[in-house]
């Protein structure tokens, strides 16, 4: 297919101005300086971007992504001899060739920070040029070679743009353009080297804007101080003349100036301005890519099978210290298996019961769970039997014993969040560490003087991701109250004594059950990295005492607990659970033998409907029987006043439609029982997790179809498959490519409904799991679109979403898509969840029409929700930006794509949001409300693998419905109005799913 706009591109004009080089769909490209036909001079696979010329135009540099991170690379003019520049494992971005020839400037976060550096084209030597504590990026050489201009943001109010010398001893750099508030990028030098062109962003705006290096004060007053090249020093001012339109949409990327005017790109085009002024003229190109999409088989579940199956979902297990018995969650309770021997279960409700641990004489056991109605530590004795809860609204997860058994540590999500420590005798939590964006199950070392948890490290400011370390926070007993001078020497302690362990191995842990977690006598420290299981020995101080870590295992694993002698590891290996010998290295299967069946279906169910619409139907039809059997649709028919059923539904005066489908939600047990509830009460009766823990999502379906909890159907997958760093927790990063056979091995034998990749995966790695999964029959989907979509990807997610690239090829920083992305997605049939709640839409709904709060709903599950929702300060502003936002899936839609709807729940409320999604689509995207309802029903479930099984309202479908008090055909916001919400034939109505039982 030809491209002819592309949505955040970047252009290079060559020395002799007579080709542009430009990157499309992360490919470089070349044409005639005039536009036409362009020539990709890389491959698909590269995330090629940012060209530049060298200066005898024989070559252009770019940066791309080929083995993970970013490198600096050149390439000859015609497409051969490419070559590599920079190496490592760190970034390296934006180049800009130096005019004399033989150094490249980039950005890199090499040091621990974006500075700007050098490489020496002959040897590739770097040179760090910058090393301010903010960030700095965007470097570009002056045309004499004796400075580079570049970008800056961050600390001690750096902003702006600013120019230092890169020769020997170089010179102080001098900040020449303050940024008044916006974000400044891309600088570029006129010939003369009297003027500098950069872009700026805000306040709705994108432009490009001047910065006068020579002259006096632009506000009118006398000229600043002026370096030994007569280049001034600005305040953080946002001085200098716009150049572009008020509403284009320029692009973030640096300018191609000449003597008579600039290239540039925006509003999906190539353009060039004349210095003297006057409108832009643009410059056409055409770009032609393939899409080489495999048909495949989908592997879709037995919704209705009665099994047996064996259970999967074994969450959270630990060994007893006597090393006979293991604690786990499975089917919504809690179970002890006795090795050898049978499982049993020791609770038995409806509630949360998760992340067992035993005290060190192993004869209790604390857990957590909401059976008094938020997550809670309970502490289960096995004597007795007895369960008392331990604390109070903390949101207590992955809790831990101290060795002497008076203390419990845990993580927090309630009003504690971050990493706790429990004092037993005395009911006092402490908070000793927070802010840590998701932690590990804490481990504690064997004085009981600290724990070690799994916890995320960035590689700079500039970009969120980073690797997982091992952690150690001091854990002491707090001092006596009395010393209130001891309290204070404690808290100063704290801060001296925390440290990051350097354990081997790229990222340690997913911050969850994966390690680090230390062996009772503080000898080794057991972990998960590259997907297997490691240990480390320790000295005496807790440090690691080898640089190379033992590898236990070939198979994937997952939650390591110890024996209480220190000589063997309990782990999941994907749906089996297992023990190693740590000194022999045998490992051998704990069988559980544990089977869940299916909720038996309920009886006939009778549905008078005064109207119906079916899932795909333009127009509602009037006065309809929906007949329902064990669970599924039998007959939809006219209206007869004699039938009737075990149940009769009375929905005469309302609408029956499919149930909806949310397409792209997270979180876990930690979410609580009321969870199930929710999303069936906001007529939501299937959800997809494009990323979760890969057990817990399968004891939510599993506990939720075999009528354990109340509980849409359930589909998902583990975590996100992502390149050597990562940012969520439950993301383990890819240290190699073997690790996906790890990663598809799990799937299969975890039954995932589908894969997701991040954004840190490399393409030629992406293309990889693509064509592994589709031999499995799931289906991929992640936040990239070129080239998965090349390849066969099967989504997308969110218009925006995050990039790795720190900005978007799906959407620019106004909210604006362009050709490119339109077309591909149309051409493909590859499905966008669009979400335009979580970037603005659901606080302008929200804020426009409050009334969606006015809801028992809200009152019961988040009464909260109504303080948190932010509006935005610039409601105009935001309307134009959602507007152009929403606009992408009704343009998608109109040009025959495939649109779904999903709200990345729980960033606002889960439900809620998913209305709010649906009427922010039609409100500000101009969506019609049946196109809307298609996305969320119907096209859904055929994005699901169960087109005509989910959906739908026709016989043979499963009974998933809805009542609702109005046409929604008319009017989006009678999906509001759930009445009546039917599961699998099973009948909820409203103070049902409103009430805890």
């Amino acid at each position: 297919m030809t491209l002819t706009e592309g949505t955040n591109i970047a252009v290079a004009l060559s020395p002799d101005g007579a080709s542009l080089a430009f990157d499309l769909v992360g490919r470089i490209w070349v044409m005639p300086s005039g536009g036409g036909r362009a020539e990709p001079l890389t491959d698909p696979l590269g995330d090629a971007r940012q060209p530049t010329w060298s200066p005898d135009g024989g070559r252009i540099a770019f940066q791309a992504y080929w083995d993970g991170n970013y490198h600096i690379w050149s390439v000859a003019a015609d497409g051969s001899e490419l070559r590599q520049h920079t190496r490592g494992p760190y970034d390296h971005r934006e180049p800009h060739w130096s005019p004399r020839g033989g150094r490249i400037a980039f950005s890199s976060d090499r040091a621990g920070s974006y500075d700007i550096w050098t490489v020496r084209l002959s040897d590739g030597a770097v040179e760090q040029v910058t090393g301010a504590p903010g960030s700095e990026y965007g470097p570009a050489w002056s045309p004499s070679g004796d400075d580079i201009a570049y970008a800056a943001s961050g600390e001690g109010g750096a902003g702006g743009v600013w120019v230092v010398s890169p020769g020997d001893g170089g010179g102080e750099a001098r900040r020449i353009a303050g940024s008044g508030g916006w974000e400044v990028n891309a600088p570029a030098w006129s010939a003369d080297l009297a003027t500098l062109i950069h872009n700026a962003i805000g306040e709705g705006r994108s432009v490009l804007r001047t910065v006068d290096l020579r002259g006096g004060d632009p506000q009118g007053g006398d000229p600043q101080g002026r370096d030994a090249r007569g280049v001034r020093e600005a305040e953080d001012d946002a001085s200098g003349e716009i150049l572009t339109g008020e509403d284009e949409d320029v692009f973030p990327f640096r300018p191609a100036v000449t003597d008579e005017g600039f290239y540039y790109t925006g509003d999906g085009r190539i353009r060039y301005r004349a210095a003297g002024g006057g409108p832009p003229v643009d410059i056409p190109f055409t770009g032609t890519v393939a899409l080489d999409r495999e048909p495949y088989t989908r592997r879709a579940r037995d919704l209705t099978a009665r099994g047996p199956f064996p259970v999967r979902g074994i969450v959270s297990p630990a060994v007893s210290p006597d090393g006979a018995r293991v604690a786990f969650s499975a089917l919504g309770d809690l179970w002890i298996h006795t090795l050898g021997g049978a499982s049993e279960r020791i609770t038995d409700d409806p509630w949360i019961e998760t992340d067992p641990a035993w005290s060190p004489d192993g004869s209790r056991l604390a857990f957590s769970s909401d059976r008094d109605g938020q997550l809670d530590l309970h502490v289960w004795d096995a004597a007795s039997g007895a369960v008392g809860r331990v604390t109070d609204g903390a949101g207590a997860t992955l809790a831990s014993w101290s060795p002497d058994g008076r203390r419990i540590a845990f993580t927090g999500t309630g009003y504690q969040t971050g990493i706790n420590v429990l004092d037993l005798g005395t009911g006092a939590v402490r908070v000793i560490r927070s802010g840590l964006n998701g932690a590990g199950r804490p481990s504690w070392s064997p004085d009981g003087m600290s724990v070690v948890t799994s916890a995320h490290w960035r590689y700079s400011a500039r970009f969120r991701e980073g690797v997982n370390r091992a952690l150690v926070l001091p854990a002491a007993p707090a001092m006596p109250a009395a010393s209130g001078w001891g309290a204070v020497y404690h808290e100063a302690a704290i801060q001296v004594r925390e440290r990051f362990l350097d354990l081997p191995g790229l990222s340690v842990g997913t911050r969850g059950t994966d390690g680090p977690v230390g062996s009772p006598d503080g000898s080794w420290m057991a972990y998960v990295s590259d997907g297997v299981l490691w240990t480390v020995p320790l000295d005496a101080g807790g440090n690691p005492a080898a640089t190379v870590a033992r590898r236990l295992t070939n198979d994937a694993a997952a939650d390591p607990t110890w024996s209480g002698d220190s000589r063997s590891i309990v782990h999941l290996s994907g749906a089996r659970l297992r023990r190693v010998d740590l000194h022999g290295g045998a490992i051998e299967e704990i069988p559980l033998e544990l089977a869940w069946e299916r909720a038996p279906p309920p009886g006939p169910v009778l549905i008078r409907a005064g109207a119906l619409w079916d899932g795909q139907a333009d127009a509602l039809r009037r006065d309809v029987d929906i007949v329902i059997d064990a669970g599924r649709i039998v007959e939809v028919a006219d209206r007869d006043p004699s039938r009737t059923a075990d149940r009769v539904v009375d929905a005469g005066e309302s609408v029956v439609m499919p149930g909806l489908i949310e397409m792209h939600a997270h979180g876990g047990l930690a979410a609580g029982e009321q969870t199930g509830r929710l999303w069936l009460a906001y007529g939501v009766t299937a959800v997809r997790c494009p990323a979760c823990d890969p057990y817990e999502i399968a004891e939510a379906r599993e506990a939720g179809e075999a009528g354990k909890r109340i509980a849409p159907r359930w589909f998902g997958t583990g975590g996100t498959i992502d390149g050597s760093r990562i940012y969520y927790p439950g993301a383990p990063a890819l240290g190699a490519s073997a690790q996906v056979d790890l990663e598809m091995a799990s799937a299969r034998e975890l039954g995932y409904d589908l894969i997701k990749t991040y954004v840190r995966l490399a393409d030629p790695v992406q293309k990889r799991v693509v064509a592994e999964a589709h031999a499995l029959g799931l289906p991929v989907t992640s936040h990239e679109l070129y080239p998965a979509v090349a390849f066969g990807a099967d989504g997308v997610e969110h218009v925006r979403g995050t990039s790795r690239r720190g900005y978007s090829t799906k959407i620019s920083e106004l909210s604006r898509s362009y050709g490119d992305v339109v077309d591909l997605l149309a051409a493909s049939g590859m499905t966008i969840t669009p979400t335009v709640g979580i970037y603005g839409a659901y606080g302008l709904l929200t804020a426009e029409d409050p009334t969606l709060f006015d809801d028992p709903r809200v009152e019961t599950f988040f009464p909260w929700a109504p303080i948190a929702a932010r509006a935005p300060a610039d409601i105009a502003l935001a309307r134009r930006l959602a507007g152009d936002m929403s606009s992408l899936p009704r343009r998608v839609r109109e040009a025959g794509g495939r649109v779904v709807v999903g709200t990345d729940a729980p960033i606002n409320p889960a439900g809620l949001s998913l209305q709010a999604e649906m009427e922010a689509l039609v409100r500000y995207g101009g969506m019609r409300p049946l196109d809307v309802l298609r996305s969320a029903t119907s096209e859904s479930a055929r994005a699901l693998g169960y087109e005509g099984v989910l959906g739908t309202v026709t016989p043979g479908a499963l009974a998933d419905l809805v009542v609702v008090g109005g046409d929604p055909l008319a009017d989006i916001r009678a999906t509001r109005e759930v009445q009546v919400v039917v599961q699998g034939g099973r009948v909820y109505d409203m103070e049902r799913l409103l009430r805890r039982e």
